[in-house]
Order: C-alpha cells, then structure tokens, then sequence
C-alpha cells in the first residue's frame, strides 16, 4: 500500500516537473503542456514561434538570448520564450503563426504582435516600452 501511495506520488512529481519549462541560454521553452502555465504565471513574457530549419530563426536566435538574459534583470523581470511551432503546431496555429520567426509579447495573457527589430538592444528597449507604465498626457496648469 505504501509502495503504491509512493509510487503514485512520484508520478505526480515527474508530471509536474514536465509541465514546468525547460531553458536553453536563458530562453524558456514552451511546448502545448506549459504554454498557458506560463502565459498565464507572467504579466508579460514575449514568445518566439520559430522552425528548426528557418534560416531567419537561426540568426535571430543568439540576439533573442542575448535579450533574454538582459530582461531577466528589468524590474519586474521579462521572461522570453520559444515554441518550436513544427512541433507544436496547435499552438502555433491558435495564435495565427503563419512565418518565421513570429513573435508574440503577451500581457496579462493578451497577445500582440512583436514590431520591434532583430537585434538584442532593439527587443529589449521595446520590449521595456511596452511593459512600462502608459504614457501619462500633460495637461497646462
């Protein structure tokens, strides 16, 4: 009985270790089991869709790491993540990825299109951007 209670448990764990996202160069990577959790446990995080093979994604990928590490240091620290869209193609689908790489910033499980550039410096400074605090209007006194 004890064995069956331990073994029980231990299957817990291991499910929900599976369900936390794994990191590669500070970067998470998503699949269909944590994308909501993780989407969900973050004011904002910004998500690549991307292919294996795409040339673009391969470039892209050393400046997004380089982006990540610098945001996981912004206050509130800004997670980014990865989702190999030919594997998680439900995913990838249900947020409209047609080409790659696609990225997504989300914000309170809200998603917008990332418009910002491709080098590191250009996703964190708009990444912060959009993150910050609303623009307050000026008004004369």
């Amino acid at each position: 009985r004890l064995l069956g209670l331990l073994v029980c448990c231990g299957a817990l764990l291991i499910e929900a270790a599976a369900a936390e996202p794994a990191e590669e160069d500070g970067v998470l990577v998503l699949d269909e089991k944590n994308f909501e959790g993780a989407i969900k446990s973050n004011p904002f995080i910004l998500v690549e869709f991307y292919a294996p093979w795409c040339g673009h994604c391969k470039q892209f990928a050393p400046e997004y790491a380089a982006a990540a590490k610098q945001l996981k240091g912004a206050s509130p620290p800004i997670p980014l993540a990865k989702v190999d869209a030919t594997a998680e193609y439900k995913v990838a689908e249900e947020y409209g990825v047609r080409g790659y790489p696609t990225i997504r910033l989300f914000i309170d499980g809200k998603d917008q299109e990332y418009t910002g550039g491709r080098t590191e410096q250009s996703i964190v400074t708009w990444t912060l951007k959009k993150a910050g605090p609303p623009a307050i209007p000026l008004v004369d006194a």
